[in-house]
């Protein structure tokens, strides 16, 4: 028996092109991140800088990791802001806040929004595209945003 350790075999295109999807999602959650890190003005404002600081270099590592995922399919990973903007599902920021709550939400729904596309493409990864180690990497990547959600929900 042969062990399944997250090998892309049956269809690197989709996974591809799904994956891609991801990570502008993430580029753009990494973007919003970033700016609250760098926008912030609130009580509490140390521990929220150093929060943000670990999450945006948290979403980095995600980053890099959902890229070489793609990269292992044998296909392209998009790299202009226009590309990812194409791809993503977040909303970008309107307005730039510098109220700690304000962003805090704003972080939250944008993770939790992540997350429900997660579910549903692991899910897709496992089943339909027979890539169960994908979908299990999609479960992985869930846990993150979970957890950084946990970490967001303190400062409420």
């Amino acid at each position: 028996m042969e062990p399944i350790i997250g090998i892309i075999e049956n269809n690197p295109a989709k996974v591809a092109q799904m994956l891609n999807v991801v990570l502008a999602d993430e580029f753009l959650l990494y973007t919003k991140t970033k700016n609250a890190h760098q926008n912030l003005d609130d009580n509490d404002l140390y521990l929220k800088l150093m929060l943000f600081k670990e999450q945006y270099e948290q979403l980095e590592n995600t980053m890099d990791s959902i890229a070489a995922r793609i990269h292992s399919t044998g296909y392209n990973i998009p790299v202009t802001p226009e590309i990812f903007l194409e791809l993503e599902h977040l909303a970008e920021q309107s307005l730039i806040h510098t109220n700690g709550v304000e962003l805090i939400h704003e972080l939250l729904e944008d993770h939790e929004s992540l997350i429900i596309r997660l579910q549903k493409k692991a899910v897709y990864f496992g089943n339909e595209l027979q890539e169960p180690g994908v979908g299990r990497y999609i479960i992985e990547l869930m846990e993150i945003h979970q957890r950084m959600m946990l970490e967001l929900k303190i400062y409420l």
